[in-house]
């Protein structure tokens, strides 16, 4: 009987795929999406001052340089640049990786950018932060995607009524990608929820197409939406004169760029008020209802205005930047004729009058 090396034995029982789990210092620093959140600092470590961060201590992981991660401690009052053997930041990373499949090994920050159809529809907050001053955002935290990029994921929040960028290690999105990759029934996701949005659209403006015909897309979108921004009260757009430009003001009553721009398009639409009735100013508002009310009555503008809540409205919602001021200028059928972003906002204008001025007008 031919007698088994027990060399080759050995070899054989170890799991396919072993090496590939056993990340390098190295690999692990090029690759944030394998940051863990966390890891636990070996040894105790003094500072110069008297600071310490004892053995045993759990510590947040903040980015790796080189041959050091830097951390900080829970309490976000100390940080500092650990060294590999100074914290299990490895060891924690290796246990997450050789859990992950293949394919899921495979997915980078910068892949799951240009996928799109592992884009979730919702994310949960992995970190809490301040936003701006009395909005927290809270680890927790349960938020729409709207876009994802570099580095960072574009979210709106019902609970805050703000739009925001936030870091894709602050979230779960990869974590759900992840998911996405080994089951395709899970979800729900981005550009699916868009699908259905864009059908349930479509069934809806088809059923008007009388209406649209006459009024025009934007026209049909505001139905029900629009407000007057001194009184609050319900006020539709006129049925004996629709408008042919839609102009969207998207502000924020403690933004100093849009009270910067702001008194300049003021005294523009009030000039061409009588000139040119076929334009239409919305201001589209992200603070609560009371606030929009009181900056429309000190800057002395009556335009209509459509709450923060109100503005995932198919034509404009997509184009909808999370810097402020930002100008739209619409045709009545949702084409965008001009986009300006804070510093470009006053370009936008000058589209606007371009567009009012051009020969065959209406005046």
């Amino acid at each position: 009987m031919k007698m088994l090396n027990p060399l080759l034995l050995v070899i054989s029982l170890v799991p396919a795929g072993a090496a590939a789990q056993e990340l390098t210092w190295s690999e692990l620093a090029s690759r944030p999406e394998l940051w863990p959140a966390q890891c636990t600092v070996k040894a105790t470590i003094q500072f110069q001052g008297g600071a310490s961060v004892p053995a045993g201590a759990t510590v947040d992981v903040v980015d790796f340089k080189g041959n050091e991660a830097n951390m900080k401690t829970t309490d976000g009052r100390t940080y500092f640049a650990a060294e590999p053997d100074d914290t299990d930041v490895l060891d924690v990373a290796r246990a997450a990786y050789a859990k992950l499949t293949p394919r899921q090994r495979e997915l980078t920050y910068p892949l799951l950018v240009s996928r799109k159809e592992l884009w979730p529809y919702r994310v949960t907050i992995t970190r809490s932060f301040t936003l701006a001053p009395g909005k927290t955002v809270q680890a927790g935290d349960q938020v729409m995607v709207k876009d994802v990029q570099s580095g960072k994921v574009d979210v709106v929040s019902e609970k805050l009524n703000a739009r925001f960028g936030v870091a894709l290690a602050a979230t779960d999105a990869m974590a759900q990608a992840r998911n996405f990759l080994e089951d395709e029934q899970a979800g729900p996701r981005l550009l699916a929820m868009q699908k259905i949005a864009d059908e349930k659209l479509a069934a809806e403006l088809k059923a008007k197409g009388d209406k649209i015909k006459a009024e025009g897309r934007v026209a049909v979108e505001l139905e029900g939406k629009l407000i007057n921004s001194l009184t609050g009260e319900p006020e539709p757009l006129d049925a004996n004169a629709w408008p042919r430009y839609i102009v969207f003001l998207r502000g924020q009553s403690t933004c100093p760029i849009t009270r910067n721009f702001a008194p300049t398009f003021i005294k523009y639409c009030n000039g061409i008020k009588s000139a040119h009735p076929e334009v239409e100013v919305v201001y589209l508002t992200i603070e609560p209802l009371p606030e929009t009310l009181k900056f429309a009555k000190e800057l002395g503008f009556d335009w209509r205005t459509v709450t923060y809540e109100n503005t995932t409205m198919p034509c404009v919602c997509p184009i909808i930047d999370g810097r402020i001021p930002q100008l739209i200028v619409m045709d009545r059928d949702g084409r965008v004729l001009a986009n300006g972003i804070q510093s470009t906002a006053p370009a936008a204008l000058q589209r606007l009058e371009a567009l009012v001025n051009q020969p065959g007008a209406p005046n």
